[in-house]
């Protein structure tokens, strides 16, 4: 904006000068530059730029249609964000997907040239099928299948045979489980949603019942709802997955996850692979699509270290080891760490440790951006060093 007012001043200036000149009869000589001056030119050529700015270029320029679940609206926002260098909120209202059943219509009619997708089910599987259409899945994050209940509920563990017994009928009372003696009501979602698809694979050979349409919530929101502030929600229990639960639910204090057998679900357990119940978030797209596509050229990149990266700022674990912290205090809302080193905003005070390359600890990791809030300080290996707040640095 200064700038925008310097110029649109100097300009007046200018006219005026012009004008003086003009009441004058007289032209003004142009006034000779200090390089004209001295002979030297002060043009200085602009940076070449790197193979990686270049493809983030051509990827904004040549943007696939994207669509997807619900619960992978930040993974997109987080694409975007990446490619575009905008802010994550900025990004996500240029999101809107169908669901995980309807993205996938989509991309059956080319109405969606990719879609970030829960693990397909067997009738999606057979609906391509059906119409001739090979599909490819790119692995791109982690994800986590839970289980949650109230957060009043005693129960804090479930087995996995537990939870089958559950959801079979064989188990009825909290209180085979250690909780309080109240009947158990076990919600499930729609069947075609995703975290449906999961809950299929969960049970294996053990049956799952069929439960009444008042035990299937229509949407993600509407089972965390019943668990969280319905009249019974201290029986209930429900399933969905981490990252909508963790990120997305906004009543998050009213619920809590069940470990599952003895684990309890978090970034770093299921980065590590502790948590038992840990699958991927794909992108899908049709197997036709040529080499060089848009469409393969921007899971190239979402599968590089730079879309990796992006992917877990959004909140996501990653399926490649590019060296992460997924510590809480590492992952809040826009901002991030890199390799062994932590972004910890606890107040007071605030720590911004060093970012650097885990495969060699002598360098510095992918270059990061962050804007610091009031009272942060830089900690690195030399001790506690001010930054400037309110400006972006590159660390």
């Amino acid at each position: 904006m200064q700038r925008m007012i310097r110029s649109v001043l100097s300009a007046v200036l200018a006219a005026g000068v012009l004008l003086s000149f003009a009441a004058c009869g007289q032209t003004p000589a142009p006034a000779p530059s200090s390089s004209e001056e001295s002979g030297i030119s002060s043009a200085v050529p602009a940076p070449e730029p790197t193979p990686e700015e270049l493809e983030r270029t051509w990827l904004r320029e040549n943007l696939p249609v994207m669509d997807g679940s619900t619960s992978l609206i930040p993974l997109e926002a987080g694409v975007r964000a990446a490619l575009f260098d905008i802010s994550m909120e900025e990004a996500e209202t240029q999101v809107v997907h169908d669901s995980t059943y309807g993205s996938f219509t989509n991309l059956m009619n080319k109405e969606a040239d990719l879609i970030f997708s829960v693990p397909l089910s067997e009738v999606q599987y057979n609906d391509a099928k059906e119409r001739g259409i090979r599909i490819e899945e790119v692995p791109v994050a982690k994800e986590g299948f839970v289980f949650v209940v109230n957060a009043e509920n005693p129960v804090d563990s479930l087995t996995q045979q537990q939870l089958r017994d559950i959801y079979s009928g064989k188990i009825t009372n909290w209180k085979e489980l250690g909780g309080r003696d109240e009947p158990i009501i076990p919600y499930q979602r729609n069947r075609d949603s995703g975290s449906q698809n999961y809950m299929t694979t969960f049970m294996r050979d053990t049956p799952l019942m069929d439960a009444p349409s008042e035990y299937r919530p229509g949407s993600m929101a509407g089972l965390m709802d019943v668990i969280a502030v319905n009249d019974h929600a201290s029986q209930s229990i429900g399933y969905s997955v981490y990252a909508y639960a963790a990120d997305m639910y906004e009543g998050g204090d009213r619920i809590k996850f069940l470990a599952v057998d003895g684990v309890a679900p978090s970034k770093e357990t299921m980065a590590s692979g502790e948590y038992p119940l840990i699958s991927e978030n794909f992108a899908v797209f049709r197997a036709d699509e040529p080499e060089g596509s848009p469409v393969r050229r921007l899971c190239d990149w979402m599968t590089s270290d730079e879309g990796q990266l992006a992917i877990a700022k959004a909140g996501y674990v990653t399926v490649r080891d590019i060296g992460f912290d997924y510590s809480a205090e590492a992952l809040p809302e826009g901002y991030s760490g890199v390799g062994a080193g932590r972004v910890n905003w606890k107040s007071p005070p605030l720590f911004v440790s060093r970012a650097y390359n885990k495969e060699n600890p002598g360098q510095l990791g992918l270059p990061l951006k962050v804007t610091l809030p009031e009272n942060v300080v830089f900690s690195d290996e030399g001790g506690m060093q001010p930054f400037t707040t309110g400006i972006k640095y590159e660390i």
